[in-house]
Protein backbone atom coordinates (compact mmCIF):
# COMPACT_ATOMS: atom_id res chain seq x y z
CA UNK A 1 0.00 0.00 0.00
CA UNK A 2 2.59 2.10 0.70
CA UNK A 3 4.29 1.84 -2.16
CA UNK A 4 1.19 2.36 -4.37
CA UNK A 5 0.93 5.75 -2.50
CA UNK A 6 4.28 6.64 -3.26
CA UNK A 7 3.76 5.93 -6.43
CA UNK A 8 0.33 8.12 -6.60
CA UNK A 9 2.64 10.79 -4.75
CA UNK A 10 4.70 10.89 -7.36
CA UNK A 11 2.73 11.10 -10.59
CA UNK A 12 1.05 14.37 -9.37
CA UNK A 13 4.04 15.54 -8.72
CA UNK A 14 5.23 14.78 -12.26
CA UNK A 15 1.51 15.85 -13.45
CA UNK A 16 1.83 19.46 -12.05
CA UNK A 17 5.42 19.79 -12.99
CA UNK A 18 4.01 19.20 -16.68
CA UNK A 19 1.03 21.35 -16.48
CA UNK A 20 3.34 24.10 -15.26
CA UNK A 21 6.29 23.88 -18.01
CA UNK A 22 3.45 23.78 -20.50
CA UNK A 23 3.39 27.72 -19.91
CA UNK A 24 6.54 28.35 -21.04
CA UNK A 25 6.46 27.71 -24.75
CA UNK A 26 3.94 27.96 -27.64
CA UNK A 27 3.59 24.00 -28.00
CA UNK A 28 0.92 23.99 -25.27
CA UNK A 29 -1.26 26.68 -27.79
CA UNK A 30 -1.44 25.14 -30.92
CA UNK A 31 -4.92 24.88 -30.50
CA UNK A 32 -5.34 28.50 -31.10
CA UNK A 33 -3.74 28.00 -34.20
CA UNK A 34 -7.33 28.54 -36.88
CA UNK A 35 -9.74 30.54 -38.12
CA UNK A 36 -11.79 31.48 -35.80
CA UNK A 37 -15.16 33.51 -36.01
CA UNK A 38 -18.21 35.20 -34.56
CA UNK A 39 -21.20 36.55 -35.43
CA UNK A 40 -24.87 38.01 -33.96
CA UNK A 41 -27.72 40.55 -35.17
CA UNK A 42 -24.71 43.64 -34.92
CA UNK A 43 -21.34 42.46 -35.62
CA UNK A 44 -18.78 39.41 -37.46
CA UNK A 45 -15.82 39.61 -35.77
CA UNK A 46 -12.65 37.50 -36.95
CA UNK A 47 -9.60 36.44 -35.62
CA UNK A 48 -6.98 33.80 -37.15
CA UNK A 49 -3.50 32.26 -35.74
CA UNK A 50 -1.03 30.75 -37.88
CA UNK A 51 2.69 29.30 -36.99
CA UNK A 52 5.51 30.90 -38.44
CA UNK A 53 7.98 29.36 -36.43
CA UNK A 54 7.99 27.18 -33.02
CA UNK A 55 8.72 30.48 -31.33
CA UNK A 56 6.26 32.85 -32.72
CA UNK A 57 2.53 32.69 -34.06
CA UNK A 58 0.84 35.27 -36.19
CA UNK A 59 -2.75 36.41 -35.93
CA UNK A 60 -4.82 39.22 -36.75
CA UNK A 61 -8.67 39.83 -35.84
CA UNK A 62 -11.07 42.37 -37.69
CA UNK A 63 -14.96 43.67 -36.37
CA UNK A 64 -17.36 44.18 -39.08
CA UNK A 65 -20.05 46.28 -38.16
CA UNK A 66 -23.31 44.54 -40.01
CA UNK A 67 -25.55 47.86 -39.56
CA UNK A 68 -22.55 50.58 -41.05
CA UNK A 69 -21.64 47.70 -43.50
CA UNK A 70 -17.69 48.07 -42.81
CA UNK A 71 -14.74 47.11 -40.64
CA UNK A 72 -14.64 49.17 -37.37
CA UNK A 73 -11.94 47.81 -36.16
CA UNK A 74 -8.38 45.36 -36.81
CA UNK A 75 -5.87 44.37 -34.73
CA UNK A 76 -2.53 42.62 -35.66
CA UNK A 77 -1.16 39.94 -33.32
CA UNK A 78 1.45 37.83 -31.91
CA UNK A 79 2.45 35.27 -29.76
CA UNK A 80 6.39 35.19 -28.97
CA UNK A 81 8.07 32.43 -26.77
CA UNK A 82 11.03 34.00 -25.14
CA UNK A 83 13.39 33.45 -22.05
CA UNK A 84 11.56 31.21 -21.08
CA UNK A 85 8.25 32.71 -21.15
CA UNK A 86 4.93 33.18 -23.90
CA UNK A 87 3.56 36.80 -24.58
CA UNK A 88 0.57 37.79 -26.54
CA UNK A 89 1.51 41.27 -28.18
CA UNK A 90 -1.19 43.04 -29.75
CA UNK A 91 -1.30 46.48 -32.10
CA UNK A 92 -5.05 48.35 -32.42
CA UNK A 93 -5.64 51.82 -33.70
CA UNK A 94 -5.99 53.03 -30.34
CA UNK A 95 -2.65 52.38 -29.45
CA UNK A 96 0.32 54.10 -30.75
CA UNK A 97 2.11 50.85 -29.54
CA UNK A 98 2.08 47.00 -29.11
CA UNK A 99 0.80 45.92 -26.00
CA UNK A 100 1.90 43.01 -24.44
CA UNK A 101 0.49 40.28 -22.39
CA UNK A 102 1.98 37.47 -20.48
CA UNK A 103 1.27 34.49 -20.47
CA UNK A 104 0.83 33.53 -16.53
CA UNK A 105 -1.53 30.81 -16.51
CA UNK A 106 -2.69 27.64 -18.90
CA UNK A 107 -3.56 23.99 -19.02
CA UNK A 108 -4.25 22.03 -22.23
CA UNK A 109 -7.96 24.28 -22.86
CA UNK A 110 -7.04 27.50 -21.01
CA UNK A 111 -4.49 30.22 -21.79
CA UNK A 112 -4.50 33.67 -19.13
CA UNK A 113 -2.76 36.09 -20.40
CA UNK A 114 -2.37 39.27 -18.06
CA UNK A 115 -1.26 43.18 -18.29
CA UNK A 116 -1.90 44.61 -14.94
CA UNK A 117 -0.09 47.82 -16.49
CA UNK A 118 -2.70 48.56 -19.36
CA UNK A 119 -6.00 50.41 -19.35
CA UNK A 120 -8.34 47.98 -20.58
CA UNK A 121 -8.04 45.17 -20.74
CA UNK A 122 -6.08 44.12 -18.09
CA UNK A 123 -6.52 40.06 -18.93
CA UNK A 124 -7.46 38.02 -21.88
CA UNK A 125 -8.41 34.58 -21.30
CA UNK A 126 -8.62 31.87 -24.12
CA UNK A 127 -10.89 29.08 -23.42
CA UNK A 128 -11.15 26.09 -25.47
CA UNK A 129 -14.61 24.22 -25.49
CA UNK A 130 -15.22 20.70 -25.23
CA UNK A 131 -17.01 21.32 -28.80
CA UNK A 132 -13.52 22.76 -30.20
CA UNK A 133 -14.79 26.38 -30.33
CA UNK A 134 -12.74 28.72 -28.20
CA UNK A 135 -14.61 31.36 -25.95
CA UNK A 136 -12.36 34.56 -25.50
CA UNK A 137 -13.05 36.32 -22.27
CA UNK A 138 -11.67 40.19 -22.10
CA UNK A 139 -11.63 41.73 -19.12
CA UNK A 140 -10.48 44.76 -16.91
CA UNK A 141 -9.68 45.54 -13.35
CA UNK A 142 -13.31 44.35 -11.85
CA UNK A 143 -13.77 42.13 -13.89
CA UNK A 144 -15.35 44.49 -16.24
CA UNK A 145 -15.51 42.92 -20.12
CA UNK A 146 -17.11 41.17 -22.37
CA UNK A 147 -16.41 37.52 -23.76
CA UNK A 148 -16.68 36.60 -27.63
CA UNK A 149 -17.98 32.61 -28.58
CA UNK A 150 -15.93 31.76 -31.65
CA UNK A 151 -16.53 28.46 -33.93
CA UNK A 152 -14.38 27.23 -36.58
CA UNK A 153 -11.05 25.40 -36.25
CA UNK A 154 -7.50 24.06 -36.17
CA UNK A 155 -6.51 24.26 -40.09
CA UNK A 156 -2.72 24.02 -39.12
Amino acid sequence: MLKLLSLVSLCLVFQSAVQAKACDTLESLTWLIGNWNSENSKLKINESWKRISGKTFEGSGYTYSIEKNKIVGSETLRLVEMSGEVFYIAKVASNDLPVAFKLTKCTAETAIFENSRHDFPKKLNYQLNKDKNITVFVSGEEGDGFSIEFIGGNDS
